[in-house]
């Protein structure tokens, strides 16, 4: 674990995280009050649906997969993310009708799986 990168925070953070849930949320009541002439950028509002992609030249699907610490030990989410981020555009000639009936069986099959007790 690591330390929050708040300046004299001496709780740790979780995984792929720089500031721990306190010092987050109190950063994130305070950016999200922002001005009409300064709007608060949608990456501060929601960071966990952005990721720093700097030093990437370009960024591809399983790229994708590991920046999101997408963990499943099937592969049936990154499976049907792929079906899904690229549905009619790979060269299997599939619609993307099929890919996304795909994607949404594999799901299924992974929800199957993991069923809780």
């Amino acid at each position: 674990m690591a330390k929050c990168k708040s300046v004299n925070c001496i709780n740790t953070v979780e995984f792929n995280s720089d500031f721990c849930v306190d010092c987050y949320t109190r950063t994130k009541l305070n950016l999200l009050k922002g001005t009409d002439d300064e709007p608060v950028p949608m990456s501060q509002k929601y960071p966990k649906y952005y990721k720093s992609v700097e030093g990437m030249e370009e960024i591809d699907v399983y790229a994708v997969h590991h920046l999101f610490c997408i963990q499943d030990p099937s592969g049936a989410i990154q499976h049907a993310s792929k079906k899904l981020l690229l549905s009619g555009a790979r060269t299997g000639g599939k619609s993307a009708y099929d890919d996304i009936r795909e994607a949404r069986d594999t799901l299924t099959r992974w929800l199957q799986i993991n069923k809780p007790d």
